[in-house]
Order: C-alpha cells, then sequence, then structure tokens
C-alpha cells in the first residue's frame, strides 16, 4: 500500500507550500498530492479551500500573496514522481481550470503526463477533462460511492473518505480494475486497517508513516 504525501509534507509544514512538498521528498516520498484553483489573472495557484483570509480566489488577487504555483511544484518533482492534482472546481467556478491544468502538463515531456493523475469531487469537471484527454488518469473523489460513474469516465481510481470506505467498495472497484484510495490516514493504526482491507494507496499529513 502506498502513502500519499497530503498537500506534501501537511504535519510538518504548511500544507500545498513548496517548504511541505520539499520536506515530503527529503522524507522520500515519491507520490504527492495537491489542490488546484484558477485565479482571474490565469495562476494555477495550490491552495486547498474557496477562499483565503476570507476573500474569494476567483478574483485573481492571489498574485499578491507568495502562494506556491502548480509550475512551482511540477519544477520541483523527483524524476520519477508522481502527482495528484486535485481540481478545486465545484459547480465549474473557474471555468476553463482543466484545459488550463492540461495546457500546462503539455509544456513537460510526455513522460511527465504519464505519472499524473487528476482528481475532483466535481464530475462534470472530470468529464471535461476526459474530454479534452483520452488518456490521462483520473480519479473520482467520491462522497457518495457509484462505481458506474468512475467506470463511464474510465477512471484509474476512487479516492474515498476512511469513514466511508469498506470492504465491499474495496472489493467492487478491484473486480472492476480501479485502484481505490483513502483519505486522510494520519496514524499507524489507521494505515494498518486500510492494508487490511487491501486500499491500494492513502493520503497522509505523515509522508514517513509506517504501520
Amino acid at each position: 500500500m502506498r502513502i500519499i504525501a497530503h498537500r506534501g509534507a501537511a504535519a510538518f509544514k504548511p500544507e500545498n507550500s513548496l517548504e511541505a512538498f520539499r520536506e515530503a521528498i527529503r522524507l522520500g516520498s515519491n507520490f504527492f498530492e495537491t489542490d488546484a484553483h484558477l485565479t482571474r489573472d490565469g495562476a494555477l495557484v495550490l491552495w486547498h479551500d474557496y477562499d483565503f483570509e476570507g476573500r474569494a480566489i476567483k478574483t485573481g488577487f492571489l498574485r499578491d500573496f507568495p502562494l506556491t504555483t502548480l509550475k512551482e511544484l511540477l519544477d520541483i518533482l523527483p524524476p520519477a514522481a508522481n502527482l495528484n492534482i486535485e481540481i478545486k472546481n465545484d459547480g465549474n467556478i473557474y471555468e476553463g481550470i482543466e484545459r488550463a491544468v492540461l495546457g500546462l502538463l503539455q509544456t513537460y515531456p510526455p513522460r511527465l503526463k504519464e505519472r499524473i493523475l487528476i482528481s475532483s469531487f466535481d464530475y462534470p469537471t472530470l468529464q471535461r477533462v476526459r474530454a479534452l484527454d483520452a488518456d490521462i488518469k483520473i480519479g473520482v473523489l467520491t462522497r457518495a460511492f457509484d462505481v458506474g460513474a468512475a467506470l463511464a469516465l474510465g477512471a484509474y481510481s476512487v479516492h474515498i473518505s476512511l469513514k466511508r470506505v469498506n470492504d465491499a467498495i474495496v472489493e467492487t472497484c478491484h473486480k472492476n480494475n480501479l485502484k481505490v484510495f483513502v483519505y486522510t490516514v494520519n496514524t499507524a493504526a489507521e494505515a494498518a486497517a486500510m492494508a487490511g482491507l487491501g486500499v491500494d494507496a492513502v493520503f497522509s499529513d505523515y509522508p514517513d508513516l509506517s504501520f
């Protein structure tokens, strides 16, 4: 079972910062997760929430703050690293973000895209990603498990919370050649339980988590 560095080494450094990802690299991680927003001036920035100090990201004001960009993260990834980019786009708040993410990836050698996994809670966002790119790996973030929805996208994985995952979901996914990634797993006991279920990977704020 793989450990995915959730927003970098978020337990040790500010989440989604270059420092957090550098710390995760130092701890030996080769699989990372981050959240991407699109500002009005076209920047893909790494941040979890839909606001920043009470102000909507979509206004574009974030150019005045030293937030990490997706390009900055891509530029420091180790050569064989994998990255899960969660597109934050509920209700299509960032029209065109799918094309912006895929366009940025196209500026890198093709071998990078092979190690990228795109996920989102917003299903139409994933549909637009698939329409734009028939090959990129897709992870379906779900609060209500529906294997049919994942299969319709040709998804690579289903991402589900620690509270909702169970052996039936894992079995159904594996029977349909879908991997199961579980968030957020921060203790050895939780990780051992997920390994016992046959989960393929867990997201953890502790990239050095052992179990």
